[in-house]
């Protein structure tokens, strides 16, 4: 993956020197009443644009007056960590913590920033936005072939519905670009006929509506919620979604091809990665006849991620895609190589590989030689620093992957021996061996391009029942690979190792 974190270093010591700056001048302004007047990006380039609202993980910069002595900070109503060598009294850098609760689900939160010094408390009105809707498919009881009429009950799927704004029905997509990803613009007016009898599921994932007054016999579906809009197709005859069964690789190597698999990708319209981050256009997308496949590859790589919607005609679908916060090691923002190799092998990374791939991520590790008979102790690779994924502690084991990118040029011999572990050094620590490193979709070592490999995490760790019990224990990925049996050349390379709770 690329590495983002060489420029957010540069702009923390612009700012740091910005904020000395502004610190020496007003040195002694601490002792009135602390104000927050306002909140920007942490860019120097940007300090004069003020905004009012922001997403998890966001880093922003609070300006005001005799904000000096902050002892706590709240947003939200939680109170959140903060480093007081970035504080000052008139600025103040924070990071918006990813696992804050947002007042989309807790709407009797404040929706705010609370600054407690120690001459007196601040607050701001400020909107931490929960994630963007997304609409998936709708469904309703129809009459035989009689298509839906007005009043009738419809059951809308979606995720993240927080904070609706507007619901309804019309013959225009307001989401729609042209193949340069500009906005279309309608050719005359636009009619919108409003949905104003529904009702939220208390997981914010359903929407149980009454169609209106006129119902269209065929257009869109769209939700305007505070943090963003979704559009899905409708028509008043049945639809057939499409349906996404899986995915060759949830965050495939850049420039690699990646394929769906389902049923039902008719009329396809585009596949949106993240909140409309990367849109994918019908052109750039190959489906197989019986429309059960399609391949795409990424234009570049998503710096949020998080989910995949393939939109057709028909409605939508979605899985979890490039979901970083679920990332063990992908050597560019997490994790490093701490050691590794023998004398009869060597390790690399993307610098110094003999048999670099066409197509990367950014950094990775791998190893190469030819392995000795009767040598089981022959390619150790040791990697350390993971991030903690986040992932629900009460998440079963059971239910969670193991998974990573893995390059092999040669192809595999027979006899090759590897082996993971996971939670070195703890009491949940556990060796998981097989045969050979094989795509997780083919079952086959796919020579001269990257594969998405799959272990159970139940096969890798010892005792434990949710996730909860072993998260503190990742904190190093630990492989081998040898072949006692035949000489084997080899190189392989790693990147992206992550988790992944099935779907």
């Amino acid at each position: 993956m690329k590495n983002y974190i060489s420029c957010f270093c540069v702009a923390i010591v612009c700012m740091m020197q910005m904020l000395c700056f502004v610190s020496c001048k007003s040195d002694g302004d601490d002792g009135g009443q602390p104000v927050i007047t306002g909140v920007r990006t942490i860019d120097p380039e940007k300090a004069d644009s003020l905004f009012t609202e922001a997403d998890p993980w966001d880093i922003i910069v609070l300006v005001g007056h005799n904000l000096g002595g902050a002892k706590e900070i709240y947003i939200n109503d939680q109170k959140i960590s903060f480093n007081p060598t970035y504080a000052t009294s008139t600025h103040i850098i924070l990071s918006i913590p990813g696992e804050l609760k947002l007042v989309g689900a807790n709407p009797e939160l404040k929706s705010e920033i609370r600054v407690v010094t120690s001459h007196g408390t601040a607050t701001y009105a400020f909107h931490i936005n929960s994630p963007a809707p997304y609409l998936i498919s709708y469904t309703a009881d129809w009459d035989d072939d009689k298509p839906l009429s007005p009043g009738q009950e419809i059951r809308i799927k979606g995720e993240n519905i927080y904070e609706v704004e507007s619901l309804y029905l019309t013959d225009f997509n307001p989401l729609e670009v042209d193949d340069d990803g500009n906005p279309v613009e309608p050719e005359g007016p636009v009619t919108k006929y409003e949905i104003t009898d529904y009702e939220i599921g208390p997981d914010f994932d359903l929407i149980t509506a009454k169609l209106p007054a006129t119902v269209l016999e065929k257009g869109y579906i769209v939700i305007e919620c505070h943090s963003g809009s979704s559009v899905i197709g409708f028509t008043s005859a049945k639809p057939n979604p499409p349906v996404i069964e899986e995915i060759s690789s949830d965050m495939p190597v850049w420039g690699e091809p990646c394929t769906l698999f389902g049923k039902e990708f008719n009329d396809l319209v585009a596949i949106i990665i993240g909140k409309n981050e990367i849109t994918i256009p019908a052109k750039d997308i190959t489906v197989n006849d019986d429309k059960t496949q399609l391949t795409f590859s990424l234009p570049t790589l998503p710096e949020k991620g998080g989910r995949l919607i393939l939109v057709t005609e028909q409605g939508r679908d979605t899985i979890p895609f490039y979901q970083k916060s679920t990332v063990l090691i992908d050597f560019d923002s997490f994790g490093r190589y701490f050691w590794g190799g023998t004398d009869s092998n060597k390790v690399v990374d993307q610098t110094s590989a003999n048999n670099k791939p066409a197509n990367t991520s950014g950094k990775f590790w791998g190893i190469e030689g030819t392995t000795q008979l009767n040598n089981g102790w022959w390619g150790p690779l040791y990697l350390g620093e993971s991030q903690i994924p986040d992932i629900p502690e009460s998440t079963p084991i059971e239910d969670i992957e193991f998974r990573y990118e893995c390059y092999m040029h040669y192809p595999e011999v027979e006899g090759m021996e590897c082996w993971f572990i996971l939670c070195d050094g703890s009491d949940f620590k556990g060796q998981y061996t097989f045969n050979g490193y094989h795509d997780r979709i083919t079952g086959k070592c796919e020579t001269g391009r990257w594969m998405s490999c799959s272990i159970p995490l139940r096969n890798l760790v010892t005792g434990g029942s949710t996730y909860g019990d072993i998260r503190l224990s990742l904190t190093s990925v630990y492989l081998h690979l040898c072949n006692g049996l035949a000489e084997q050349d080899v190189a392989v390379y790693f990147d992206n190792f992550r988790l992944y709770v099935r779907q």
